[in-house]
């Protein structure tokens, strides 16, 4: 399997609090991988490095072979990578269909009719069809996550990240959108998660990894992680958490 994101040497800081250190770090075209680690210990920084959201300080990120670090247009890497975040940051003035439709007819230049119907089968995929016309205040934290989704995927993009998707959701509406990203793994969908649902983790990751204080500790399978860490620290982070 070929690479399809790198990350080299990558060194990032927040003015003189360094967050990722020397980071190296690659993921395979059809890989589904995990980042988790202790809050502040750079894992979303790492998917926002990926999606140039924050310029790193030095190294580079390369993306399908081809060299992103100081990109100045970035439309197009944007509708190849999409993300989805803690908050779902849909337009409250905007029906369910037309958050998803958005990116379709403004970037892609899809036709208007071709969009709706990308978008009704999108919304069929994470259950929401019968929303459409809905509003996001309307919708559960779950439902509007679940639309999200739906809204990232619009742009056929080749990789998903997913940065804490279920940590602003009450717990019994967490399942629901854990649900899509499996059937999505199950697709083949190349994804990287960060996240702290470690059942998710130990049921759809090729390879976990644990990241502390801005550099990766230990990673494995699922298996090798969660049943036989190495690591001291990622024994501890472990045994602190209850999975």
């Amino acid at each position: 399997m070929s690479y399809i994101v790198e990350m080299r040497d990558v060194c990032k800081s927040f003015g003189a609090l360094p967050v990722l250190t020397d980071f190296n770090l690659k993921f395979r075209q059809g890989e589904k991988v995990v980042i988790i680690g202790p809050s502040g210990s750079g894992k979303s920084t790492v998917l926002r490095c990926i999606n140039c959201l924050e310029p790193i300080q030095s190294g580079n990120i390369w993306f399908e072979d081809e060299q992103i670090t100081d990109k100045t247009d970035l439309s197009v890497l944007r509708m190849k990578i999409g993300m989805v975040f803690q908050r779902f940051n849909l337009f409250p003035h905007k029906t369910v269909l037309q958050n998803v439709i958005e990116a379709p007819i403004i970037v892609k230049g899809t036709s208007r009719d071709k969009a709706k119907q990308l978008g009704m089968d999108l919304l069929d995929r994470v259950g929401l069809v019968d929303k459409c016309d809905s509003y996001p205040k309307e919708l559960s934290g779950g439902q509007q996550q679940r639309v999200a989704i739906a809204r990232a995927l619009a742009m056929n993009p080749k990789i998903m990240l997913f940065d804490e998707p279920t940590s602003a959701l009450d717990p019994e509406l967490v399942g629901e959108v854990l649900q899509v990203m499996k059937v999505l793994a199950e697709e083949g969908m190349t994804m990287v998660v960060v996240t702290h649902e470690m059942g998710f983790a130990r049921e759809v990751a090729d390879r976990v990894i644990f990241m502390d204080q801005g550099i990766i500790v230990e990673e494995g399978t699922p298996k090798d992680i969660f049943e036989n860490p190495m690591q001291d620290r990622t024994k501890l982070f472990l045994k602190r958490i209850r999975y």
